[in-house]
């Protein structure tokens, strides 16, 4: 481990990191916490709006694609997919950190972790950001 962390707190977790604003642990402590936060909310907005508003029986393309017509939605979405992924990877980068000892497979474990989490990130960005829904249109 490299020590950054805080110290480990009684019961599970850890402590606040200990640095000035320039360390990368304090801004990823604040980020898990953040991403945390914006991640239930998004999620639950999502949910209730999609399960109990809309209602599960009149969900259908057309009302989907009326909704991805407006800019704020799609970047509603890129930002519900970009805090999952990024609240994710950290805590994947905390965990390596936890369980990966040797220094050489850390660095290869992460390597391959990140390279994954933001390949997939980028093309979820890019569908999100691109996705034309004149093509459903045309199919149906």
């Amino acid at each position: 481990m490299n020590g950054a962390r805080g110290a480990r707190r009684r019961g599970g977790g850890y402590e606040r990191p200990v640095g000035g604003w320039s360390n990368f642990e304090v801004w990823s402590w604040f980020f898990m916490r953040l991403s945390g936060l914006a991640l239930i909310l998004l999620a639950l907005y999502h949910l209730v709006w999609w399960n109990l508003v809309v209602g599960v029986e009149h969900l259908d393309s057309q009302l989907v694609i009326e909704r991805w017509r407006n800019p704020f939605w799609r970047l509603f979405n890129v930002a519900l997919v970009t805090f999952a992924m990024l609240h994710g990877l950290n805590g994947a980068r905390y965990s390596i950190e936890d369980y990966v000892r040797r220094p050489g497979a850390r660095l290869a474990v992460k390597a391959i972790v990140y390279t994954v989490v933001l390949g997939a990130l980028a093309v979820g960005v890019f569908a999100l950001l691109t996705f034309d829904p004149a093509v459903l249109l045309q199919r149906s």
